[in-house]
């Protein structure tokens, strides 16, 4: 039986396929606030917090869901909804010494969330291949305790659009004892020192505004969670298998529109046919990841991730291209869903995170041993 976040959303898609389809580069930002005021991107959050206990799961047949519709409002939506499931987390999973303040920037998170508030990504840096060791972006103490972010940052959904970005920035143990290889800072939009180009013209995702951001000496709000907390909780992974939900959508998009009306042909029911069974076979790898996923869960689960984001992004995106080619010329033009659809997929593969670091650290990491 769906579920009432599940209803909610399936009456929303129209509302999302609409815009996706009549204003296919513009900001969808009715589509966004949609999703906020029918509690979805809060989801994750506790139930006490104005959430409805979402898992990592669930939050994945969301993503799916709204990129068959526009995988544009798909990606924007999963950094919020990211966001949202980490500190959905139980407070067990801050040190004893950070327990009550996490719990206490939950909660104000939370507060922005049902203020709807966008929260939105800002990681990605030019030549850093998708690798936190390669941020170059640095957070420095100032003499009254709060951090200062200076460096460029590309990709950062929702431009101007969003409230707040949680952004890396590397940051020493002199100013911030115990810190990782990088720290999450929330980072106001609004605040002085943050510049954002107008600069988004992507292949694919055109309405996400995309932009590149400039930290210059940019005062953050707070870090995220505690010191070191990318090491600690593992975070990542729960991004992972959100970003590969996306080109499954565009498969699923994809096959859907080419098999309406049904073919006539028995070979080409065939190829659908087969093309089904890859579909189904990809959404079950994704979603038994996905309800596996844990704080802390360890290198085993965190190799397992990477395999499934990196195997189910690269053959939807192959999917989506084949089913293309299969649907013939009725798909050759700017304006064919499915056509916008296959170059969504494309830029999901190549920009988050770049194909050959996911290789080279399947390379890295290969072990035969127990991967769950």
């Amino acid at each position: 039986m769906p579920t009432p976040l599940g209803r909610a959303l399936e009456d929303l898609l129209p509302l999302i396929a609409d815009h996706e389809c009549n204003q296919p580069d513009a900001y969808p930002a009715e589509s966004i606030r949609a999703l906020y005021d029918a509690g979805i991107i809060a989801g994750p959050f506790a139930a006490e917090l104005g959430g409805r206990g979402m898992k990592l799961v669930e939050a994945v047949d969301v993503i799916e869901t709204i990129a068959s519709a526009s995988p544009s409002v798909a990606l924007i939506a999963s950094m919020p909804l990211g966001l949202a499931g980490i500190y959905g987390l139980d407070n067990a999973v801050a040190p004893e010494t950070h327990r009550s303040a996490f719990a206490e920037q939950s909660a104000r998170v939370a507060a922005d969330y049902r203020a709807g508030r966008l929260y939105a990504a800002c990681n990605s840096e030019k030549g850093a291949g998708g690798s936190l060791a390669a941020t170059k972006t640095m957070a420095a103490r100032q003499p009254d305790g709060v951090f200062a972010l200076s460096g460029e940052k590309i990709l950062a959904s929702g431009g101007l659009n969003a409230a707040t970005f949680f952004s890396t920035a590397k940051v020493s143990a002199d100013d911030l004892p115990g810190a990782g290889v990088v720290e999450f800072f929330l980072v106001d939009v609004a605040s002085e020192g943050v510049e954002i180009s107008n600069d988004w013209d992507g292949f694919g995702m055109r309405s996400t505004e995309s932009h590149t951001v400039r930290y210059n000496a940019a005062r953050a709000r707070e870090i995220v969670a505690f010191p070191d907390f990318v090491n600690l909780v593992q975070p990542l992974e729960y991004f992972f298998c959100l970003f590969a939900a996306i080109p499954l959508g565009c498969a699923k998009a994809i096959l859907r529109a080419t098999a309406s009306p049904a073919p006539q042909s028995p070979a080409l029911r065939l190829r659908l046919a087969e093309a089904t069974m890859r579909y189904e076979a990809m959404r079950a790898y994704l979603l038994q990841t996905a309800a596996g996923f844990r704080p802390s869960a360890g290198a085993a689960y965190a190799a397992r991730v990477l395999r499934t984001k990196t195997y189910v992004t690269q053959e939807a995106t192959k999917l989506c291209a084949e089913l293309f080619s299969l649907g013939g010329g009725r798909n050759y033009r700017r304006t064919s869903v499915v056509a916008r659809m296959l170059a969504d997929s494309f830029a999901g593969t190549a920009l988050r995170p770049p194909l050959a670091l996911a290789l080279d650290r399947l390379v890295e990491n290969f072990t035969l041993g127990d991967a769950e």
